[in-house]
């Protein structure tokens, strides 16, 4: 009998602890954030609540890349994030997850575990698991062949 291997859930491949900021910090704060650390999504959280996300292509498309510093540091948080994210639960099932990152065309996933901020599932982790998943279906690192 052939043995079936089980879809991992999604807290065993999240990015766990994840960097976030409050809904009243400045996107300056946000900006410095995602450059210190390489990253391109931000929970946003108030009083220890998930109130929302800000990806680096919301500060972006919202604002114009020519907007002053001084007025970046008036903004907060709350004025770009985009509030009710999607968010799964830290037993949800890999698949799912990803599944409605695709349908939902977005970039990450917000993983809470007993209500809390738990981990974030990006875009870039899930090639990370796809590159991971392929190294080990395919060891021998593939051919040049065509499809």
């Amino acid at each position: 009998m052939k043995q079936r291997k089980k879809i991992p859930i999604v807290g065993a491949v999240m990015t766990s602890f994840p960097y976030f900021v409050g809904a009243d910090d400045p996107v300056t704060k946000l900006e410095k954030m995602m450059d210190d650390h390489s990253i391109r999504h931000l929970p946003v959280q108030e009083k220890g609540k998930l109130v929302g996300i800000v990806s680096e292509r919301d500060i972006h498309h919202r604002l114009s890349r020519e907007v002053s510093v001084e007025l970046k540091a008036h903004l907060r948080a709350r004025d770009i994030m985009v509030a009710d994210p999607y968010v799964a639960t830290f037993n949800t099932p890999l698949n799912e997850v990803v599944s409605q990152m695709a349908q939902r065309r977005i970039g990450s996933a917000i993983i809470l575990r007993r209500g809390k901020l738990a981990g974030i599932l990006s875009a870039i982790d899930v090639c990370r698991i796809f590159a991971e998943y392929l190294n080990s279906t395919f060891p021998s690192g593939g051919s040049n062949e065509a499809a």
